[in-house]
């Protein structure tokens, strides 16, 4: 492992330093009081305590889906700062619209099948894209979704390596779970669609769009005490800037809906009304920061489950409706 690289070179410091304390105590270096070198020791193993907890919260995917395996899909592998992404295509032999899949937390391609077959059997271009450490991606050093935006977009602008410009009439996203975070965030920009065209929609299914709810969750299974969560998320946003330096991380709010991006196209949000998963304040925050302004369309459907789900009748019937609206759109 390269240490100097090592998401823990802060914590080994700290717990270094701590040691070095206790051994000049006892050896009565420096001719400090034993109680000094006692309170040097706790304040670098607070320190040591606090940079553990920053690492822990970029956590890594840990076990994930397998790939999609199929002779009807091509396989692509592509790189972005020494990181490999596996994007998976279907393309048509005809001009048609093109949807790009973006999965879940721990999902994969495999995850999504059954949602793009669906739309291949409708006659549309499809890709999956597998997110970074997901699938046959390699991981991040540290998960986060602003890194998995970063190589989402660089690879999306680039669609076109694998599926031509003239075969393209359209284009939509589909996000599920964490996929609907993120491709919301891909979506706030015209400059992130490729073949130049414009966003035709995007579909969410479950998504994700409070990452607030999602850090608090962690601190607890981390069971982080109260009182050092603000130094602990000033030490987070730290750590957050020096991976994305444009970004300027003040509040927690600002990677929540909606300051994290409310797309100005047409949405379509597919939630599950019993959602084990992520519970409906996801869904409850995007339906009200929507306004008149908002073209979204939203359903709760009782017969659907966060994960899993390759088929459902009621979300593909609400599918096809919000589809027919869409103009010059030819839905078989």
């Amino acid at each position: 492992m390269d240490l100097l690289s090592s998401k823990w070179l802060r914590t080994l410091i700290w717990l270094f330093l701590a040691t070095l304390c206790a051994i000049f105590m006892v050896e009565g270096y420096l001719f400090l009081s034993p109680i000094l070198w006692i309170l040097i020791g706790f304040f670098c193993l607070f320190n040591a305590y606090i940079e553990f907890m920053v690492s822990a919260i970029f956590i890594s995917p840990g076990p994930v889906n397998n790939s999609l395996e199929s002779t009807e899909w091509k396989s692509h592998f592509v790189e972005l700062e020494s990181v490999t992404t596996h994007i998976q295509t279907f393309q048509q032999e005809q001009v048609a619209p093109l949807i790009v899949f973006i999965h879940g937390w721990r999902g994969s391609s495999a995850s999504v099948q059954g949602r793009a077959q669906w739309f291949v059997k409708k006659g549309w271009h499809v890709v999956i894209c597998e997110l970074p450490g997901h699938g046959k991606s390699t991981p991040l050093r540290r998960w986060n979704a602003l890194t998995a935006v970063k190589h989402m977009k660089f690879h999306i602008k680039h669609l076109d390596d694998f599926i031509e410009p003239q075969y393209v009439s359209h284009f939509f996203f589909y996000g599920h779970s964490m996929g609907g975070y993120i491709s919301t965030r891909l979506s706030i920009n015209e400059g992130n669609i490729p073949y130049n065209l414009p966003l035709s929609g995007l579909i969410l299914e479950s998504p994700l769009m409070l990452y607030s709810k999602i850090l608090e969750d962690i601190c607890n299974q981390l069971k982080i005490p109260s009182f050092v969560r603000t130094l602990h998320l000033r030490r987070v946003f730290r750590d957050v800037k020096t991976m994305h330096p444009s970004i300027t991380a003040r509040t927690l709010e600002q990677f929540d809906i909606p300051q994290w991006g409310v797309p100005s196209v047409p949405i379509l949000c597919l939630q599950a009304m019993k959602d084990t998963r992520l519970g409906r304040d996801h869904y409850d925050a995007l339906v009200n920061t929507s306004s008149k302004d908002t073209l979204l369309t939203h359903h709760l459907i009782e017969s659907l489950s966060h994960s899993g789900a390759k088929t459902n009748d009621e979300r593909e019937a609400h599918l096809l409706n919000w589809l027919e609206t869409i103009d010059s759109l030819s839905i078989r």
